[in-house]
């Protein structure tokens, strides 16, 4: 009789161990995927970042990425931008974003990381590759003055600007066209000295920051030399 009632505890409490173990199996999948039911995937980092420098102000821009809701910008004076410290700005909904706080003459590196929101958590991507700019100003305040086979051309220092280089032309021009009458001009004057006695020319002035990266032109100045030239400049 003993034995009958141990076959039959033991034989209920299987059926017990067995129901538990098929409970706990549900708790375990029952998340629909989601790794538990918390954590948020980071999307894929940016590629194809480019930075184009103008004057105190760099324009970034860069491939939208699948699955990010916004993205974060970051920026260093050195190469090996830490994405792991604070951002220059955060929440662009946008694949192109300005730098408005960079100065003139100073070397940036930048780099990008998406972010996926949802529900209150955010997720964010590995940094882009970096891009470098360095902003700089096109030239102002560009003048002439007519002499003997010759035009003195000068013009106002432009912040960032390493060298300029001269350009001219017998036509008014919109902009810095053709080949440029000189390159690397490391000072803030010129003299064409090749300009022939009689002969209109239209001269303009471009920048171009240490990265050899070239602005666009200053405003046109237009001048005639003469053997003997009139009581102007």
């Amino acid at each position: 009789m003993t034995t009958a009632l141990l076959g039959l505890a033991l034989a209920v409490a299987g059926c017990g161990g067995a129901g538990s173990n098929e409970e706990g199996g549900d708790d375990g999948g029952g998340d629909d995927g989601g790794g538990g039911g918390t954590g948020l995937s980071a999307p894929a980092a940016p590629s194809e970042l480019g930075a184009t420098p103008q004057d105190g102000t760099v324009q970034l821009g860069w491939d939208a990425v699948d699955g990010a809701d916004t993205y974060n910008v970051y920026r260093d004076t050195s190469s090996g931008v830490d994405v792991s410290s604070s951002a220059l700005d955060t929440g662009i909904d946008q694949t192109s974003y300005t730098d408005e706080t960079a100065e003139n003459g100073t070397e940036y590196f930048y780099a990008v990381t998406a972010v996926a929101s949802e529900g209150g958590e955010s997720a964010e991507s590995g940094a882009s590759g970096e891009a470098e700019a360095i902003p700089f100003a096109a030239p102002s305040g560009l003048e002439g003055t007519s002499r003997d086979s010759e035009v003195a051309l000068s013009w106002d220092a432009a912040g960032g600007a390493d060298t300029y280089n001269v350009y001219r032309s017998t036509s008014s021009t919109d902009g810095a066209e053709g080949e440029p009458l000189a390159t690397g001009v490391a000072e803030t004057s010129y003299a064409d000295t090749d300009a022939k006695n009689g002969t209109k020319y239209y001269y303009r002035v471009t920048s171009v920051n240490p990265n050899g990266t070239e602005s666009s032109a200053s405003s046109e100045v237009e001048k005639t030399p003469f053997s003997d030239p009139p009581d102007r400049p």
